[in-house]
């Protein structure tokens, strides 16, 4: 399977991914919002508010900056120029520019044509009042942590690295998650589909982008039984 070929799968799949986010918004905004559902996000939005302290306002800013936009824009340059120098390949350095940057056009398009209203609390900072769902923080810490830590059990050995990445690739996302609703600025269900998005976005890069063709050719191949030799 050549490079191209599995880029034209790939902006398949996410076609596909983005027609599901935005099925799932429409089910969100369009019929759980007035039921148990809604109820439940705005509920959460107003305990966390009425928790906030002034220590608890800046552990959730800093939280937040893992995944600001600025943050992973130029983590984003200098791991694809990193990975590239280091590997000398094509797909691994792409990998990564493809899982956060693409997650980034599918986010915005949800974003844009699922309008929904940000928590009705005061928000600690600015953003589009109704671009809540999905969240677009939530997505792309997932790829971009993710994605280090998917490269790290695919291109090194170095047990303790690949365990370390795994660690935060798990741990971030949740963490810009809920600190994204502390600060007002997502519901609980905004912050689920951020991650789904991110996760399935995540999977469909490795699965073209890094199980490339000879690969699963390969993989196929062992797979299949072996003819008993006659006498």
């Amino acid at each position: 399977m050549t490079l191209a070929k599995d880029l034209g799968r790939l902006l398949g799949a996410g076609v596909l991914l983005l027609l599901v986010m935005l099925g799932m918004g429409k089910l969100l905004v369009g019929v759980l919002l007035d039921g148990p559902v809604g109820r439940l996000d705005d509920r959460i939005e107003l305990d966390l508010a009425q928790a906030r302290t002034a220590s608890r306002n800046a552990l959730s800013q800093a939280g937040s900056s893992l995944a600001d936009p600025m943050t992973v824009q130029v983590a984003l340059v200098v791991l694809v120029v990193l990975i590239a120098l280091l590997t000398r390949r094509v797909r691994p350095p792409l990998f990564v520019a493809l899982a956060v940057g693409l997650e980034s056009a599918i986010y915005f398009l949800v974003s844009t044509w699922i309008p929904r209203d940000r928590p009705r609390v005061p928000r600690l900072g600015t953003a589009d009042p109704i671009a809540s769902f999905p969240s677009g923080h939530a997505a792309a810490s997932l790829c971009l942590y993710g994605a280090l830590a998917v490269l790290a059990w695919r291109l090194t050995t170095n047990r303790p690295l690949q365990v370390f990445l795994t660690a935060v690739a798990l741990t971030v996302p949740l963490v810009v998650g809920f600190c994204r609703m502390y600060r007002g600025f997502h519901h609980l269900t905004d912050v689920l589909a951020g991650l789904f998005l991110g996760r399935v976005w995540l999977w469909l890069c490795t699965r073209y982008l890094l199980d490339d063709g000879a690969d699963r050719r390969a993989k196929r191949t062992h797979q299949q039984p072996t003819e008993p030799v006659t006498t």
